[in-house]
């Protein structure tokens, strides 16, 4: 039987670079952010920079991809799930709004600024929510649990884009359960007294 490969040393300083760049971003604007920042941060050389990435776009593109990744799972069992489901929809949209709290500047100038920069990020972020919310949308339709209404894709669109718009001026609480409301009416009709 062979061994376990570890984490390499590679691996070590590919994610040191991310780690930075999160960490700086906190505090410093996209704009702003330098390779010699990320490689301060991660106690690389510029020339080991490029080994791992080959721009800054490239950092924040596979920065933007965890962060992308960790919505979608966070929204799985919603996703996976049917009928009105109010504890998944919820948790789903408590972490997108702790991500956009985090990471408030980069998702801004990636998903909702026209900037070419992150054009094929954007387009591939709002295809895959729009594809896995019109399935969720379709099946509780085709299950009964859900009545008529816009066409599916037309549907998932029109709320992950004003997902996006809500969380980019306000994550909090208030902000998640009015999220949280407005799909579940879009797509179950009137809600049960105790808004729930």
């Amino acid at each position: 039987m062979g061994r376990r490969r570890g984490t390499t040393k590679g691996d070590r300083r590919e994610r040191a670079i991310l780690d930075t760049a999160r960490d700086l971003l906190s505090t410093t604007p996209v704009g702003r952010l330098t390779i010699d920042q990320l490689t301060a941060g991660a106690g690389i050389s510029r020339s080991s920079f490029y080994f791992y990435f080959d721009s800054k776009t490239a950092v924040l593109e596979a920065l933007l991809d965890e962060i992308a990744e960790e919505m979608v799972e966070a929204a799985r069992r919603w996703l996976d799930g049917s009928g009105d489901d109010p504890d998944s929809l919820r948790h789903a949209l408590e972490v997108s709004a702790r991500l956009w709290r985090e990471h408030g500047p980069l998702l801004r100038q990636a998903l909702l600024a026209e900037d070419q920069e992150f054009a094929s990020f954007r387009e591939n972020v709002v295809a895959r929510y729009v594809k896995e919310g019109a399935a969720r949308i379709a099946r509780d339709r085709q299950e009964g649990l859900a009545g008529p209404g816009p066409d599916p894709q037309s549907l998932a669109h029109a709320l992950i884009r004003m997902k996006f718009a809500v969380f980019a001026a306000d994550s909090s609480v208030e902000a998640v359960e009015t999220l949280c409301a407005v799909v579940r009416r879009a797509m179950y009709g009137a809600l049960p007294a105790t808004g729930s």
